[in-house]
């Protein structure tokens, strides 16, 4: 069983050209791509599934973040195919009313490029703000799906991996309002999707799930923040959840650990994703569904991202 990991799918967009994105007429051909390959499962019964489950040939997709574009895009393709989905969701931008670090980052980079922003990264930033230790570990692990220029991964990279959690908010903000201002409140809801919005499309057959509250890597978290991080974003979303599953922010096995799995099981999550380019096995729902592998959608035709 195939399981497939989307971000940003949506049209061009003049004000952010050096944005990342899946062309949503792209998505619509690997969707019917899709059907002609494999077929779809409906999310709502993963649930029930058995060890003795024919899982062969199966597919479902995922989309994270919460995204304004996975309701203004994805759900009316989705909708018209009477296909349904995993949605994962981070909770502060409702919670906290706030961008999430990791989407300033995309802002940033969709509206000035890499080179201009690394500029303006390196004109502030402190050597003491990184962590020297986890830039080797990470510059292997991280991207490598990704067609990034040089300066577009040296900017995420030192923003969302290699700076010092105590500096990352502070410092990512600094940067964002050197570009645009102080507009965050006024392009919150033209980032994510709202509380409406989700019931919505849960009411329509969408699968919520949780994607923590803040999107921080989970591993980098002492037990009782990520154990806040699980918590917090299920009591958020319950209402629109039938049952408990969990995507890591990032991604990746150095983004998570044994005892963030075991919490996990503890909450009767039943089960979550990571990113590991190969299909879900009967032996990963028995021994290890805190841990379920997902392709890129860019590994398949049809997938190849904009820039």
């Amino acid at each position: 069983m195939k399981s497939i990991m989307y971000h940003y799918v949506q049209d061009f967009n003049s004000k952010m050209q050096y944005f990342s994105y899946l062309n949503y007429n792209n998505f619509l051909k690997q969707i019917l791509f899709f059907k002609k390959k494999f077929n779809f499962i409906d999310c709502k019964n993963i649930k029930s599934f058995s060890f003795n489950t024919d899982i062969k040939d199966k597919i479902f997709l995922t989309f994270d973040d919460g995204l304004l574009c996975h309701y203004d895009y994805v759900f009316k393709i989705l909708r018209k195919y009477n296909l349904n989905a995993i949605f994962y969701i981070p909770t502060a931008p409702f919670s906290k009313e706030k961008i999430l670090d990791v989407h300033k980052i995309h802002l940033i980079l969709g509206a000035y490029g890499g080179f201009k922003s690394c500029q303006i990264m390196d004109k502030y930033l402190d050597k003491e703000m990184l962590d020297i230790n986890l830039i080797e570990e990470y510059e292997k692990l991280t991207y490598k799906l990704q067609v990034n220029s040089d300066y577009v991964n040296k900017f995420k990279r030192t923003l969302n991996y290699y700076i010092k959690y105590e500096f990352r908010e502070y410092f990512i903000n600094k940067i964002f309002v050197y570009f645009f201002g102080n507009v965050e409140k006024d392009l919150l809801n033209k980032v994510y999707m709202s509380l409406d919005q989700i019931d919505e499309m849960y009411k329509a057959g969408m699968v919520i799930g949780s994607h923590g509250v803040n999107h921080k890597i989970m591993s980098r978290l002492s037990d009782s923040e990520f154990k806040k991080e699980i918590d917090d974003s299920f009591d958020l979303l319950e209402k629109y959840t039938d049952y408990k599953t969990f995507c890591y922010p990032y991604g990746g096995f150095n983004t998570f650990h044994s005892e963030i799995e075991n919490y996990l099981n503890k909450k009767s999550v039943l089960f979550s994703v990571n990113v590991e380019s190969r299909d879900i096995s009967l032996d990963d729902l028995k021994t290890r569904k805190q841990a379920l592998p997902r392709y890129d959608c860019n590994e398949f035709k049809y997938g190849q991202i904009s820039t």
